[in-house]
């Protein structure tokens, strides 16, 4: 489509441009955003260009120098691939060579963007990705109407869950009627390249179930529950759980099996009973010294052993052996003296706080009795405390 004479119609005369086009084809735009949106499969975007245009053709290139697009295309997704899009645009190109008249044209189109690549990546990447898209509908170019198509290739790089832009390089084409006398018969064809930007919304990551490791929470079921309308559900995470019914919830239980009072984190203090009293006395790594007290460390075990060192004071009868472990790094003779070592640490402790010595013989275990080797080497440098008989000796045996 190519100019014809000085005084004939132009490709767009900016002179002759119809405000009423720009009004139709804006009022289009916003009213594909604010429309409410279509089934809960479908999802909303809208995508805009900025561009630098040149013309591919003559007359149109000898005539105008190369200008700028912009373009707005609001849409709803048919699924991951397929985005249909209205679409409003304006081209600009200023005169070239005292030619007097700019050019310029104005579209309203329809078409369809295609993600070919969307399966290979995550759902919250929806915006992302390579694009293929089409557009054809009505062009006005100066005082005519007349039929364009164009088509574009882009990547965008997502920023954000609702916002991403990239590269784009579109294919333009403004169809000139034939045997029309004094009007050039060659189409007017042209490229942009520049920038877009769209904005929509994204399908959410399913909530993930989150349970404790503990073997009683894998046979349990998590509650799934219907969202809205939608036809996918949730899973629905357990309460927390409190297993000995202390009142202490397991996240914050020392000892999540038996019950204690909140002042020992949970954890028995009275070893007199006849079961065995486990205590995990933070022992650092390679390490006898006990942990200090601190008011601003609540894991400090110094409260358990407090109330430990009172439930045996008030029993006159009662005798504990104090047995020390430790993890199994190192040798098995290091391990049984520094795990001797804990015992004597905790024991003297104790003393130092009343309780007499020989209601408290020590004994190292080493590494034989190991809690849990593959969860933690922490748990394993620790005491237990377990009553003796009437003139009974340490045992040289794990307890139960």
């Amino acid at each position: 489509m190519g100019p014809m004479t000085a005084s004939a119609n132009q490709f767009g005369p900016t002179r002759h441009s119809n405000p009423i086009l720009h009004a139709a084809g804006l009022a289009i735009c916003l009213a594909t955003l604010f429309a409410d949106r279509p089934a809960a499969a479908q999802d909303f975007r809208f995508s805009a260009e900025a561009a630098y245009a040149f013309w591919l053709d003559k007359p149109q290139s000898d005539h105008f120098t190369p200008g700028f697009a912009t373009a707005f295309r609001p849409g709803i997704t048919l699924g991951r691939f397929v985005t249909l899009q209205a679409s409003w645009s304006m081209l600009h190109t200023r005169d070239n060579l005292g030619y007097r008249v700019n050019g310029s044209a104005h579209s309203i189109m329809g078409g369809a963007r295609f993600r070919p690549f969307v399966a290979l990546q995550p759902d919250m990447k929806e915006l992302g990705g390579l694009f293929i898209d089409g557009n054809a509908g009505y062009v006005r170019t100066g005082d005519e109407d007349r039929f364009g198509f164009d088509a574009g290739l882009g990547y965008n790089f997502q920023i954000t869950p609702w916002f991403a832009l990239g590269p784009v390089v579109r294919y333009g084409q403004i169809v000139q009627p034939d045997h029309v006398d004094g009007i050039d018969p060659n189409d007017a064809q042209f490229i942009t390249a520049g920038v877009n930007v769209t904005f929509g919304t994204t399908r959410k990551a399913p909530a993930e179930l989150v349970c404790p490791e503990a073997p009683e929470c894998q046979d349990e079921a998590a509650e799934v529950i219907p969202v809205g309308d939608a036809s996918e559900p949730v899973a629905q995470a357990l309460p927390p759980r409190d297993r000995d019914s202390d009142g202490l919830l397991d996240a914050d239980d020392r000892c999540p099996t038996q019950a204690g009072g909140a002042a020992t984190f949970g954890c028995p203090t009275d070893p007199c009973t006849g079961a065995p009293l486990l205590v995990l006395v933070q022992f650092p790594h390679d390490s006898a010294r006990m942990p200090l007290p601190r008011d601003d460390d609540p894991q400090t075990m110094d409260p358990v052993l407090d109330a430990v060192a009172g439930a045996i004071a008030q029993d006159p009868s009662c005798r504990v052996c104090v047995m020390g472990h430790a993890s199994e790094e190192g040798p098995v003779e290091y391990n049984l003296d520094l795990s001797e070592q804990r015992a004597e640490s905790v024991s003297a402790y104790m003393a130092a706080r009343g309780l007499a010595d020989r209601k408290m013989p020590t004994i190292g275990m080493g590494a034989a009795c190991q809690l849990d080797p593959e969860a933690s080497r922490e748990m394993n440098r620790r005491v237990s405390f377990i009553r003796l008989p009437e003139g009974g000796s340490c045992p040289a045996t794990c307890p139960e």
